[in-house]
């Protein structure tokens, strides 16, 4: 995600709590992007994650500009009343559907009725919080996006961040794909095919928002 800030001249903070890193108080930054990580729905309790779920529940409260990302998409929910649970595995560069909630929505400003991201997860939201809007679906996949009623926060479980050439690195990489018969030059190809900058997209509506707040 840095390369992508570093367009926009954006500097970030990185906080790693999986190798226990204290997140500091997220009220003193402008925005945050909270990604993702290999965690599954029943890990969601694990201390590991108590410091940070009460800084991020802070940051809603005192409308701190955040886009939660995979993992972070589905830790959001979690923590704001929602439920997330394991699921089909996505995997690959695949089509993601705009309602019409999502069109007239400022972080999918610009992607129209259809885009294509890259996906890499087994685990899906499968209620969202009572004040949360569906933004975006797949064909899997209810809750691709979702924002916070009028608040700046935002989920996505697709990832944003990811060009083809890093998608391409993933998709080779895993040993999984082949076993389970897919076609990885037709999945490495679909990203180089269909790409249309999502990051800049994505990162440069996210960073408007932070602005003009």
């Amino acid at each position: 995600m840095d390369n992508v800030l570093n367009r926009f001249g954006v500097t970030p903070t990185n906080i790693r709590v999986d190798r226990g890193e204290v997140v500091p108080d997220l009220r003193d930054y402008d925005g945050v992007l909270f990604a993702g990580g290999e965690y599954r729905p029943e890990e969601f309790y694990d201390p590991l994650f108590d410091n940070e779920q009460a800084r991020i529940l802070e940051a809603v409260e005192a409308g701190v500009p955040i886009l939660g990302i995979c993992l972070g998409h589905q830790l959001l929910v979690h923590w704001l009343g929602g439920e997330v649970k394991r699921g089909q595995w996505e995997a690959g560069w695949l089509p993601i559907v705009v309602h019409e909630e999502g069109q007239d929505d400022p972080l999918l400003a610009g992607l129209g009725d259809q885009f294509y991201a890259f996906l890499w997860h087994g685990d899906e939201i499968t209620r969202l919080p009572e004040e949360a809007v569906l933004l975006a679906s797949s064909e899997l996949t209810r809750v691709q996006a979702y924002r916070l009623g009028d608040r700046p926060v935002w989920g996505v479980q697709f990832n944003p961040q990811y060009d083809p050439v890093m998608a391409e690195e993933v998709i080779r990489g895993s040993t999984w794909l082949v076993e389970s018969g897919q076609d990885i030059e037709e999945l490495v190809a679909i990203g180089y095919r269909m790409y249309n900058d999502l990051a800049g997209t994505i990162v440069g509506n996210f960073l408007e928002v932070v602005r003009t707040r």
